[in-house]
């Protein structure tokens, strides 16, 4: 074989994944575009500079109260925003994760669970103060990350779906927003806690003493620093605002869940931060308790580890608490402070700006808290409204200069709307005509905001159908070239000038899109370059399709494929197509285990050998003991409501020595029979295990558990550098280590509570590869090229791969992503490659299923003592890009299923809940089959040996 002809195989595998993902990226460009960002702030005028006529830097100087100066500015309907005449201070306590039912009191539960009835402070400062203190449910935005939480708090806007994708690496905010407001009129801020507020909004406090926020083991080291400050920032008087942000909650839930003792210990000191505080707290100083979200329910099953995570959308997660307490005492009547009346979060930003003498930041969307705002008079309280009414009318109108998401004659309805609004506040006189007023105003706010949400995503159709296009050209014409040019052809078309035209083609596309952008002749060049490449190659395909069309209808008329193999191929298409439904999807870990199980019953009954079915039968207990670790989803009912939600995975003790145990016996077989490669996954495997024992429970040792870790990842990475030095024995060896190195690498993510899932994966791989050289052709027990790689083989999995994404407990949904994966070796932001680490830990938590089986697919051809491994190097290399194309296919199909499915649904109820997550997961899960694709294919290449050796 010439070394030309096996790199184009690896040349054309790496052009259809770019084709692939290319196409995926634009889609998502399309689909995915995040609101318009203005840069617009918002002034006010002093109410000093007004005249007794209303106008500012009136002429007319007669002596006159606030009052009628109010009032006057109010008669007049083009006023400016006016600074509010009082001013309070602000101390802002964010406890990270206070779910509203953590503050809620029922003294008649003798048996609270261990997240009831531990913050009586609140309910018993509610009662003795009335008009004092107050309670609501505080309602969050999805989605529920901190970052996202934080940016709506302080401007008051909707966070978007894709804004998630930063929570990793917070980026300065570039919108108007009450740190802001405060800097820039000369006013100081305090920052106590989270450095997310720090990196959010750098350079903006007076004093900060901000700890990183993601060390989610540890539940004390932030909440015991912030402890040590604030009671002396309270003392001192040289501050607006103080914002101090507690993270003991947050993680006892990331780590253990609500349900649990360490739960109750920092709600405990909770409860006596918040009593302390009470105390402490000035006179003229506003106190707001508040939690950014709030968090999934708890596992009921003993031997699984709790839940405790949030960034999703189920109800758990969006209900926080807000607790406000003023000791001179708060506006608003009986129904105002109705305990737990739900608020919406966006309403905080307004509300402190108002408290702080500002006016509300220019983004938001948020109405007046007036029961959180101070006793005052009604021409004060008209003043507060008029400003927020004004405000969001000049979003309005900039909003509809900007940008076309908002269709003119429903702006247009707003814009008058809002207006008309302000214009009635003069009128307005007495408390009973406020109430009204305030009722009106607030569902104004609401109409304007449900607006926003309504089409805050603008979808690019254009972009969406293009990238759909490229898909379907792609995985079209690569589906003729694997099913329909005949196998003894496909190395005649890598030895030719194919692939080297293809590549000078796409060059010469790429050039061209460079000079036109040069030139100003087209607008988005990334998009073009995509098309251009994609429509070019798409035509090359079909050039190749076209010149071996003979070939092709020859092979298709020869004969019907096995029934196994049409079934194969009806299943693959089967879970692209339920794709469509949210109901399937939500239920896809389920159905995927069925499709995975009647395809490989079908093998072994093409097979009819006892060994084939017991293998079988084998196969199909491993898929029911990954069904207890699969967990549920909210929309899945009664499962979750009865508390099997899918856990974070701190290990139980029986959980523990699963993990111990699974890991014991891979690294024992491994050692037997891999060779002198298998020291290096014994080492591993010993660091893996000696990382969850050390750690393990709270007598375990963190940091020493860390540098296990680390350990393990060094010998993992110095191993899979090992495995291309060349021993002249073939690549089954390498491809088998491989595997084993991406299993311990699994297992470390995952975690000890998931680790077995990883070996179950592992062994219904083993069970399947065992079955398939057990295949025959009329009879034959010899290799057979065309049963080795067709398409069922890859099907299958393709399959399981996907399966092995349910089984180890995950679910397409964001509020089930465990973020806590990435630090288990410690943190990766003090290192030199902090961000790439952290993706890459990430990316292997969530994907590592589909990189491991894509990474052993070569395996389906070179397995057995009838593999192509015991013939040429042509042949092994033949049917390993034959099966890894297939593979990659397989994997397309379901990613255009899911594109198609969110064109189609894009205005669907359950379109940022279900299809959206889907398509994201999906994209990963495409993305790690491809690479792992490309690792498996590229080492079978490097150890087939370019010319056959004479023997």
């Amino acid at each position: 074989m010439k070394m030309k002809e096996k790199w184009n195989f690896i040349i054309y595998l790496v052009w259809f994944s770019y084709l692939i993902l290319s196409a995926v990226l634009m889609f998502g460009q399309g689909f995915l575009l995040s609101r318009k960002t203005l840069s617009d702030v918002s002034e006010c005028v002093p109410l000093e500079k007004f005249g007794c006529d209303g106008h500012e830097n009136s002429s007319i100087k007669l002596p006159c109260s606030d009052d009628d100066k109010i009032r006057r500015i109010l008669s007049y309907s083009g006023s400016p925003i006016v600074c509010a005449p009082k001013k309070n201070k602000v101390a802002l306590i964010l406890v990270d994760a206070l779910r509203y039912d953590f503050t809620e009191y029922d003294e008649n539960n003798a048996s609270p669970l261990y997240y009831q009835n531990r913050l009586p402070v609140i309910r018993r400062t509610v009662d003795k103060w009335p008009n004092r203190a107050r309670i609501f449910r505080f309602m969050a935005d999805p989605p529920t990350t901190t970052l996202q939480r934080i940016k709506a708090l302080v401007t008051g806007s909707l966070p978007t779906f894709v804004d998630m994708s930063s929570n990793f690496a917070a980026m300065e905010i570039q919108e108007d927003n009450v740190i802001d407001q405060i800097v820039n009129q000369g006013n100081k801020a305090v920052l106590l806690g989270d450095d997310t507020w720090a990196r959010l909004m750098p350079s903006r406090w007076h004093r900060s003493h901000a700890l990183y926020s993601f060390h989610t083991w540890d539940l004390d080291t932030v909440d015991n620093e912030v402890d040590s400050k604030i009671y002396d920032e309270l003392k001192k008087t040289d501050w607006d605002l103080l914002v101090a942000h507690y993270l003991g909650v947050d993680h006892a839930g990331h780590r253990y869940g609500p349900n649990h003792p360490e739960m109750a210990r920092k709600l405990k000191e909770t409860n006596a931060r918040i009593e302390k505080f009470i105390e402490a707290l000035p006179q003229d100083v506003i106190l707001y308790v508040i939690g950014d979200h709030g968090m999934t329910e708890t596992d009921s099953q003993e031997w699984k580890s709790t839940d405790g995570d949030h960034g999703g959308e189920s109800k758990a997660e969006r209900t926080a608490a807000l607790f406000a307490y003023y000791g001179l005492g708060f506006a608003g009547d009986e129904s105002d402070r109705a305990i737990g009346r739900e608020v919406q979060q966006t309403d905080l930003a307004p509300t402190v700006s108002a408290a702080l003498g500002r006016p509300p930041p220019a983004p938001s969307l948020g109405n007046l808290l007036l029961p959180v705002l101070p006793n005052m008079p009604v021409t004060h309280t008209l003043l507060h409204l008029s400003n927020n009414l004004k405000q969001v009318t000049q979003y309005l109108v900039r909003y509809g200069e900007e940008s076309q998401q908002i269709s003119s004659d429903k702006l247009a309805q707003l814009i008058n709307a809002t207006r008309a609004q302000i214009d009635l506040a003069a009128e307005v006189y007495t408390q009973a005509e406020l109430r009204v007023y305030i009722s009106d105003v607030r569902n104004l706010m609401d109409k304007v905001r449900g607006a926003f949400r309504e089409v805050w995503v603008e979808f690019d159709s254009l972009a969406m159908l293009r990238a759909l296009l490229l898909l379907l050209l792609a995985v079209f014409f690569n589906w003729i070239v694997t099913e329909g040019i005949p196998v003894e052809h496909i190395p005649n078309v890598f030895s030719s000038t194919f692939v080297p035209s293809g590549l000078i083609a796409m060059a010469v596309c790429i050039s061209f899109c460079f000079t036109l952008d040069y030139f100003e002749m087209i607008d988005n060049l990334g998009h073009a370059i995509i098309l251009s490449t994609g429509l070019v190659s798409g035509a090359m395909t079909c050039l190749l399709v076209i010149t071996h069309w003979d070939g092709i209808t020859q092979r298709w008329s020869e004969g019907r494929s096995q029934f196994y193999e049409r079934f194969a191929r009806t299943a693959l298409f089967a879970s692209a197509a339920i794709l469509v439904s949210n109901s399937y999807i939500i239920e896809e870990g389920a159905t995927l285990s069925y499709l995975a199980l009647t395809v490989l019953g079908l093998l072994a009954w093409n097979v009819r050998t006892m060994k084939s079915l017991l293998l079988w039968a084998g196969f199909g207990f491993v898929m029911v003991l990954t069904r207890s670790y699969r967990g549920c989803r909210e929309e899945q009912g009664d499962c979750w409501t009865s508390g099997e939600g899918v856990s974070t995975g701190n290990a139980s003790r029986a959980a523990l020595v699963l993990a111990l145990g699974s890991v014991a016996a891979v690294i024992a077989i491994a050692r037997r029979h891999v060779g002198w490669r298998g020291y290096g996954v014994v080492i591993a495997g010993i660091f893996a295990c000696s990382h969850w024992a050390v750690g393990w429970g709270s007598l375990g040792s963190p940091s020493r558990s860390r540098m296990l870790a680390r350990g393990a990842w060094l010998v993992i990475v110095a191993m899979f550098a090992l495995l291309w030095k060349k021993d002249g024995k073939g690549p089954t060896m390498p491809l088998v280590v491989g595997g084993l190195l991406l299993y311990l690498a699994n297992t470390l993510v995952l975690g000890a509570a998931f680790a077995p899932t990883a070996g179950l994966a592992l062994l219904s791989g083993f069970i399947a590869l065992n079955v398939v050289p057990l295949l025959k052709t009329e009879g034959s027990t010899k290799f057979s090229l065309t049963t080795r790689c067709s398409s069922s083989m890859a099907c299958l999995w393709a399959l399981l791969a996907s399966y092995h994404f349910y089984g180890t407990g995950h679910h397409a949904t964001l509020g089930h992503v465990r973020w806590a994966a990435v630090f288990h070796a410690g943190d990766p932001n003090y290192t030199p490659l902090g961000t790439p680490i952290s993706v890459a830990l990430m990316f292997v938590y969530l994907f590592g299923m589909p990189l491991m089986f894509g990474a052993t697919v070569p395996l389906l051809a070179l397995w057995g003592r009838n593999g192509a491994a015991s013939l040429g190097p042509r042949t092994q290399l033949l049917a390993v890009f034959s099966l890894c194309l297939k593979f990659a296919l397989c994997f397309a199909v379901r990613v255009f299923a899911c594109a198609l499915s969110a064109t189609i649904h894009c205005r669907h109820l359950m379109i940022w809940g279900v299809f959206t997550p889907k398509l994201l997961f999906e994209v990963g899960s495409c993305t790690a089959a491809l690479l792992g694709a490309l690792i498996g294919a590229t080492l079978t290449a490097w150890h087939v040996p370019s010319q056959v050796r004479s023997s």
